[in-house]
């Protein structure tokens, strides 16, 4: 429940690849607790990449080609994976969404990524979805009581 409106709110999920990994998925799950007239609203992802011991990588380093899917519900958003080795590369190792991605009560958030090429080590990889939790508006008639008049 939001204790506040809009509440923020980050999700965080880490998928680990072993060295060799090339094609393969790890899918995690995110519980976003919300009530059934509240709703997630996801702006931008935080991409880091990371070695097995959890050694930060140069920007010049390999192994470092790997793909995101959103899931909501029965639906991908956007409707391709994408690339994420540029977002990794970028000054701010974040990527904003044109529009926010909304999650509905009881819609499913997965969050998937794919190893793109073979990679010689061990390499993990964090996102952080920057959100917000809210209630939901709803719009609604107005009474007698809003509008004062004189009779």
């Amino acid at each position: 429940m939001a204790n506040q409106d809009p509440q923020p709110e980050i999700y965080n999920v880490t998928s680990d690849f072993a060295a060799g990994a090339a094609g393969r998925n790890v899918v995690t799950n995110i519980q976003t607790s919300q009530a059934n007239n509240e709703e997630v609203r996801i702006y931008a992802l935080l991409v880091n990449i990371t070695d097995g011991a959890g050694g930060s990588l140069a920007a010049g380093a390999a192994d470092v080609d790997f793909n995101v899917q959103l899931t909501i519900g029965p639906n991908n958003i956007p409707s391709n994976a994408f690339n994420i080795m540029p977002t990794f590369l970028s000054e701010s190792k974040m990527l904003t969404f044109p529009s926010p991605i909304l999650v509905l009560y009881q819609y499913p958030l997965q969050v998937t990524v794919t190893c793109n090429a073979i990679t010689t080590a061990t390499r993990q990889v964090q996102i952080q979805l920057i959100s917000e939790l809210a209630l939901q508006k709803v719009a609604g008639t107005y009474t007698d009581s809003d509008f004062p008049r004189s009779r």
